[in-house]
């Protein structure tokens, strides 16, 4: 009886092992064709800024797999009109639909200024910067810089258009409405305007 025991103890580890290879193999078949369900997705066309509005021209439409998340982002049709960015997006982005509002953000307004000092590599689309201003005395002379703007943000950095090498870049900034007067009163002196980066972007 022992060794028709052992026989059959042998033929059950046997049974038992294939019955677990069989698993493994449907259990990884099955993520396998679960990967390959997809829906179309929006995703951004380029890097946009806080209060950027959502166009059909700023996105385009790609096949993801977000699984249990599938619900938190914006699908292909889903794009109302009057949608805004409450917080910045990265160029492939898909869109969650907690970074978009229908209403815009009546604490800011857009600017556009060109500063007199180089932009630092360190601002790019969606950096928060404080705007300083020195003010115009005289032909070539300025006082001592003072605080503009402080927690604006970088909309878009736009190339001079004209063909003299030496032109400063513009830079549209999404600013405080109550820093605007002071921000047009500085444009309309002459003042020389600086921008410095703290803190990185807003996106997260």
């Amino acid at each position: 009886m022992r060794p028709r025991a052992k026989v059959r103890g042998k033929q059950l580890q046997l049974i038992m092992s294939g019955l677990a290879i069989a698993g493994s193999i449907v259990g990884a078949w099955f993520v396998i064709e679960t990967s390959k369900v997809t829906e179309e997705y929006l995703v951004t066309v380029q890097d946009f800024a806080t209060g950027t509005p959502l166009r059909p021209e700023n996105v385009q439409k790609a096949e993801l797999s977000l699984f249990g998340l599938s619900d938190s982002y914006l699908k292909s049709g889903d794009l109302q009109e009057g949608t805004y960015l409450t917080r910045p997006i990265s160029k492939g982005e898909a869109i969650p639909r907690a970074a978009i509002t229908t209403q815009y953000l009546d604490d800011w307004s857009n600017l556009v200024l060109t500063p007199s000092v180089e932009l630092s590599s360190a601002i790019s689309p969606g950096s928060t910067v404080s705007v300083w201003a020195s003010p115009a005395l005289d032909f070539q002379t300025f006082g001592e810089p003072v605080i503009a703007a402080v927690d604006a943000e970088v909309v878009e950095i736009r190339e001079p258009k004209d063909n003299f090498a030496q032109a400063a870049k513009s830079v549209e900034l999404r600013v405080p409405r109550e820093s605007i007067q002071g921000l047009l009163r500085s444009i309309a002196n002459g003042d020389a305007i600086a921008l410095t980066a703290f803190g990185g972007s807003r996106s997260g």
